[in-house]
């Protein structure tokens, strides 16, 4: 919702935060479902049995209508006379003679990337990360069917579950002023046949409200981010209890061994995750075997060790070019997100779809040492500590770390001696100091920081 929006729907009575829900929900509904939508479903479910080299052919043809249409943008222009690439190209390793593209070049020149006058119906989204600074991204009503019918044919489909199902969120939405002390914090959108719940009311006292309310409304489909759900799951299974679900859809976040446990185990089914972002250039979706899929008609993804490409298995940064978004196209994209490949690239599901091993986090949260040792996910040091209901991990200094961790009862010395332990022998010789908290502060967006580098931040000032 636009700020003026919010600032009206904060100051309204429930009944009429109620209504205003339904209107965006509808709106939101009709716009993102029409005829583009069904079309791009069917032809994401007629794709799926191509082979690998029938994909590479597909992303080869449809980059080149990219960057003919990229020829009109000023921005790109320019890009293209300097790299004096020939086009149309003849393998996808030519767009490596491409520049990348960062964020403050997309952040201050958002406009200068267009390549025609946005048509009628086009919507800005922003998206800000973790820096706070927004992001605009120009979605035609076409390019916004489209990306939704990956979610539906490359996701909600995998997982069994029909566009018309109940689903519960829990996302960024603020459905629920801040303030809000008493249920109810959810909101309904019955275009969407969809629960809204806040995930900023999430406090010990209030969960039974949301577990009772969650047995009453019987969705088939629980989404959203995973540090949010753990919390509800968390609950469940300290009270012994359960929510039957046909499915849990987490995204935004990375999904640890124990988190993926605690859901799967809490809501009765299997948790099906996704990568993708506001900038719509790529959509990563687990298969109901697990494997990762990224899907090729979205988008080319690129590892890189700097210019290098990674080799299986090796973590590095998330290069991405949009090849569905001809107006304002995003050609070698610095996301900034962490992932590797798999190293066995195919999967009983049959699809060859490229396949990654795992999504790391925010590049920009590797930890490393003098020795120059890289970290970024600390999820193994709490492994077998159920006392810790989350953490954290901040390295303050090139030699120390603080770990934030939010405690059950029946946390004792004995259990923050073990993490110490875990962590010093994962990071080696260096300080390291446990802070117990009551809560971890989230994102402006709601989103859960497992790490945090301040030194970057340091270097950066």
């Amino acid at each position: 919702m636009a700020s003026h929006i919010e600032f009206v729907y904060n100051r309204s009575p429930i009944f009429v935060q109620a209504m205003l829900v339904n209107a965006w929900g509808f709106a939101w509904y009709t716009r993102r479902n029409g005829a583009f939508f069904r079309k791009k479903v069917a032809e994401l479910h007629a794709n799926e049995r191509l082979s690998a080299r029938e994909f590479e052919k597909l992303q080869l043809d449809a980059l080149n209508r990219l960057l003919e249409q990229a020829q009109n943008s000023s921005y790109y222009r320019q890009v293209l006379n300097e790299a004096q690439l020939k086009l149309p190209i003849r393998s996808l390793d030519e767009l490596q003679q491409l520049p990348k593209l960062n964020k403050q070049t997309l952040r201050s020149r958002p406009t200068d990337l267009l390549t025609r006058k946005p048509p009628r119906g086009t919507k800005v989204l922003n998206s800000s990360g973790t820096t706070g600074t927004p992001t605009d991204i120009y979605y035609t009503k076409q390019f916004h069917q489209e990306y939704m019918a990956y979610f539906q044919a490359r996701l909600r489909d995998w997982a069994g579950i029909k566009r018309r199902d109940k689903r519960a969120m829990f996302g960024v939405r603020r459905v629920c002023s801040v303030n809000q002390l008493n249920p109810p914090f959810w909101r309904y959108s019955y275009a969407e046949n969809l629960a809204y719940y806040s995930i900023y009311h999430l406090s010990k006292q209030n969960i039974p409200y949301y577990v009772k309310h969650l047995r009453d409304w019987q969705p088939k489909l629980i989404m959203g981010y995973p540090s949010a759900l753990n919390i509800i799951a968390q609950h469940l299974i300290e009270e012994g209890e359960m929510i039957n679900a046909k499915a849990v859809i987490t995204t935004s976040e990375t999904v640890t061994a124990q988190v993926r446990s605690n859901l799967e185990q809490a809501f009765g089914c299997r948790l099906y995750d996704q990568y993708g972002a506001v900038e719509s250039a790529h959509f990563v979706s687990q298969c109901e075997h697990g494997s990762y899929h990224v899907s090729p008609e979205k988008g080319i993804i690129e590892i890189l060790n700097g210019d290098a490409p990674c080799p299986p298995g090796v973590p590095g940064q998330i290069v991405v070019t949009s090849l569905e978004n001809t107006l304002q196209p995003l050609i070698r994209y610095e996301i900034g997100d962490a992932a590797f490949w798999a190293e066995n690239q195919s999967c009983p599901c049959g699809r060859e779809m490229p396949i990654l091993g795992g999504i790391e986090g925010r590049f920009e949260d590797y930890c490393e040492t003098k020795d120059g040792r890289r970290f970024l996910r600390f999820d193994p040091v709490f492994k077998g500590i159920g006392t810790i209901r989350e953490g954290q991990v901040i390295q303050e200094t090139m030699d120390s770390f603080t770990i934030k961790i939010v405690t059950s009862e029946g946390f004792k010395e004995e259990d923050e001696r073990k993490l110490i332990k875990s962590f010093l022998g994962l990071v080696g010789d260096m300080k390291v100091h446990v802070e117990p908290v009551e809560s971890i502060s989230r994102t402006a967006n709601g989103k859960f920081r497992a790490v945090v580098n301040r030194t970057k931040a340091a270097s950066a000032s």
